[in-house]
């Protein structure tokens, strides 16, 4: 009884100086230039999207990413991992895209932190995405019971491709106490594949676009994962369906946008003999406004069998700057029935 009081005590405290910590960075963001956002580590070896994207944004939100040693029908997941891993991490996100002798330059940095615990992913793995599917529960095995925590930083340059901001190349990091990882990438974002559908001079033009990246991860142990994979390629090709409009520095915003995005990485995981345990993954994507959701799943190939290999995720994240952005616009706007003055 002592210990469990204790633990809740703990996170508790853990819990209340994440907010604090987002809340300072929060302020900062929102007196300061534009920003936009990225995932953070682990999501990227678990399957989520792992482009830079092309517009100025400040997200926060939360980020599920969960990994089981064994399936749903009892196989056990071939790794050096023994127990379940459920990072539940608080995320704030700020990227800078600059101006002036640095035009075409961005910079990351995303921070997150995990009161890591069984739940509230094993809920959604079960209850929902399996329950959906139709599909065996997965067990959990001597769930981690810690704070996690995770820094991501990275800086892209742009080039244009027939438009602005649509070839990217960049590195970027990865501490904490998962993992350590430093990282080079590069590819295309958003590079339509189709006419103009629909064009809206306010909301934009509606299209089909894609895109690619690839990336190579040099990676070290964590307090988490102990053994890794000492380096890992990745590649992840994506096609997008909505409605996008260009700024006049050249950033393309999606005023709302569907995405799915399939990956294949050499691994982050290992198993007993140092042998890496490959990945293949999809990734759907769902956004509208400043409100963007988010899930993925290593069960590709397998979609109508189980889930092939022990992790998903999902996250559910909001765009604070454009939310500001709006709430400035409409408070600028003047009133169009004012009556006229006599």
């Amino acid at each position: 009884m002592k210990r469990e009081l204790s633990l809740r005590v703990t996170l508790w405290s853990w819990r209340r100086r994440a907010m604090q910590i987002s809340g300072v960075l929060l302020l900062v963001g929102l007196i300061s230039t534009p920003a936009w956002s990225e995932n953070p580590a682990p999501s990227v070896h678990w399957g989520s999207t792992a482009f830079p994207d092309q517009y100025s944004t400040l997200t926060g939100g939360l980020t599920l990413n969960r990994f089981t040693p064994v399936d749903g029908l009892g196989n056990k997941y071939d790794s050096t991992v023994g127990n379940t891993l459920g990072f539940n991490l608080i995320t704030l996100s700020w990227t800078q895209h600059w101006g002036g002798i640095f035009q075409g330059w961005s910079t990351n940095l995303t921070a997150g932190i995990s009161p890591t615990a069984d739940e509230p992913s094993q809920y959604f793995q079960n209850k929902v995405v399996h329950q959906l599917r139709q599909l065996p529960t997965v067990p959990t095995v001597d769930a981690r019971k810690e704070t996690d925590v995770m820094i991501d930083g990275s800086v892209t340059r742009w080039f244009p491709l027939f438009r602005p901001k649509v070839i990217f190349a960049g590195a970027g990091f990865s501490v904490g106490t998962i993992y350590q990882q430093g990282f080079l990438r590069a590819g295309i974002r958003r590079m339509p594949i189709t006419p103009t559908l629909y064009h809206s001079e306010t909301w934009g033009d509606v299209s089909l676009r894609a895109s690619v990246l690839g990336r190579i991860s040099y990676q070290d142990n964590g307090a988490v994962l102990h053994a890794v994979r000492s380096t890992a390629g990745l590649v992840q090709p994506a096609i997008a369906f909505g409605q996008y409009r260009t700024t006049e520095s050249g950033e393309t915003i999606p005023t709302w946008e569907i995405e799915l995005a399939l990956m294949w990485d050499s691994g982050i995981f290992v198993n007993t003999t140092g042998q890496s345990q490959k990945q293949f993954a999809w990734s759907l994507a769902a956004s509208a406004g400043p409100v963007r959701f988010e899930t993925w799943n290593d069960s590709m190939g397998h979609l109508s069998e189980r889930d092939y290999g022990p992790s998903y995720g999902v996250a559910l994240t909001v765009d604070v700057l454009r939310v500001w952005n709006v709430m400035q616009d409409f408070r600028m706007k003047p009133a169009t029935d004012q009556p006229a003055a006599s």
